[in-house]
């Protein structure tokens, strides 16, 4: 038995370092890689069995056709070989082509796979043949929004430095369950004497790593912000000097909007006494390198990437960034040292000829006006349980009009929708490199096994398309 470092390949902020135990092209077991600058061991419950799934009697071994009716099930297909798939797969895009034009073409995918090689994939190859290209803007646009309107393109804090911290909000980031790594550092901070705050619209399970808790109504976190905006102003608690040096614009957020955004219309807004509020706003000014964790889910409201704004102001507004542990993470994603453009092949110039966000796929694939949506090709997503307004993108995919390609390691409710279903490898059955968006440590994650069946990479299809 021979053990490797890999990966995890799943959309989590924290890219996993792992260790792979195989023997006789078989995965035996998975753990935690010890030696991994930010994970450190530590790994969720989706991967300690990992093995299981990569030899799941469930995996998708062959291709497959449909023969019977659409969104019923596995018993509704038959196996074929790849080159009937893939014959099958061109003719359709060819005829789709002549007959619709190619924008009535549409690729949708999402991070069923963050590898830099094995995510974009298909990118080039459907701008080459004009079809309709998606808005990935299904996550955290907003939040991401909000970040750059403050700092541009300055890179985040590393989460590990969160250990040097005095004071740590955890803010709407239930990071017991979605970014537990940090909790090294917040453990650490905390053995230093650093206060632990939380604010969410509930209880959470990480409560129980705080000090400190504060309720917010859902949608009011920007209002608390601002609230504490005005206190940290009106009680000279800004660090006017760091402002003067390296901020523009506090006295036009002072005197356009603090001066009317009092404590009192921030209470009554965000459901937090003026008396709590001011206790967290004395509580964060006063420490010498507050260290803010944001989460994705306060974003997610209309007035989203304001309310993140508002939030990545404070650090500014108060110095934090002046000291080691001191400042916000939003998300790491902005660096890209090893990014996915050699993939995309963004320099070519092959412009899409339409652009659809993928939030509105329900829409597009119902409407009978203009160039509607007639092959849809998916991969690394899941729609028919994942995309926004979901008996709409069902009724949709149930068209007989509509050609669907799904490549999955499993049998997902999309595949009922599916006329082809192509199998895929899981991340030991190809090499990728894996960035994160969560902290700043590269990965690759090699080709361990033999793939499973008939599987085949993302890349693997496109290239074989093309």
């Amino acid at each position: 038995m021979k053990e490797y470092k890999s990966v995890c390949p799943y959309d989590c902020p924290d890219a996993c370092g792992l260790i792979v135990s195989v023997d006789n092209n078989k995965v035996i077991s998975v753990r935690g890689d010890r030696a991994h600058a930010f994970t450190r061991g530590t790994l969720c419950p989706k991967m300690a069995h990992y093995e299981k799934v990569i030899h799941s009697p469930l995996r998708l071994k062959s291709p497959m056709k449909r023969v019977g009716k659409k969104g019923i099930g596995e018993d509704q297909y038959t196996r074929i070989s790849w080159d009937e798939a893939l014959d099958a797969i061109v003719n359709n895009f060819k005829e789709t082509i002549d007959t619709y034009g190619s924008e009535s073409i549409l690729r949708y995918s999402y991070a069923g796979t963050m590898g830099v090689i094995q995510s974009p994939a298909a990118d080039y190859f459907f701008r080459c043949i004009g079809a309709t290209d998606q808005d990935r803007g299904i996550c955290s646009p907003a939040k991401q929004a909000g970040f750059r309107s403050v700092y541009g393109d300055t890179l985040a804090i590393k989460p590990q430095e969160a250990q040097h911290s005095d004071l740590i909000v955890l803010w709407g980031i239930n990071a017991t369950a979605t970014d537990v790594h940090i909790l090294h550092d917040v453990n650490i901070a905390k053995k230093k004497g650093a206060r632990v705050w939380i604010i969410d619209t509930h209880k959470t399970y990480t409560f129980s790593q705080a000090h400190e808790h504060i309720y917010v109504k859902p949608g009011s976190d920007g209002a608390l912000a601002l609230g504490m905006l005005h206190i940290i102003h009106r009680d000279g608690l800004a660090d006017i000097d760091f402002i003067k040096k390296h901020v523009q614009g506090y006295d036009e957020l002072v005197k356009e909007v603090l001066l009317d955004f009092t404590p009192g219309k921030a209470a009554e807004i965000c459901g937090v006494s003026v008396e709590r509020m001011t206790e967290f706003a004395h509580a964060y000014a006063k420490s010498k390198a507050p260290f803010i964790r944001l989460g994705s889910g306060l974003s997610r409201y209309g007035n989203g990437a304001m309310t993140c704004r508002i939030i990545n102001a404070l650090p500014a507004i108060v110095g934090a960034w002046q000291y080691p542990g001191g400042g916000l993470l939003s998300s790491a994603s902005g660096s890209k040292f090893v990014g996915k453009d050699v993939m995309q092949q963004a320099h070519v110039h092959a412009p899409a000829k339409r652009l659809m966000p993928m939030i509105k796929l329900g829409e597009m694939l119902t409407n009978p006006e203009g160039v509607g949506v007639h092959s849809l090709y998916v991969f690394s997503s899941n729609p028919a349980i994942t995309a926004p307004n979901q008996n709409v993108v069902r009724k949709g995919l149930m068209r007989d009009d509509l050609f669907t390609i799904v490549h999955e390691r499993f049998f997902t409710d999309t595949c009922k929708y599916a006329d082809i279903i192509l199998p895929a490898t899981t991340s030991v059955e190809h090499d990728d490199i894996y960035n994160s968006y969560g902290h700043y440590t590269i990965g690759t994650g090699y080709k361990l096994i033999e793939p499973i069946g008939e599987s085949r990479s993302n890349w693997q299809v496109i290239a074989e398309l093309a």
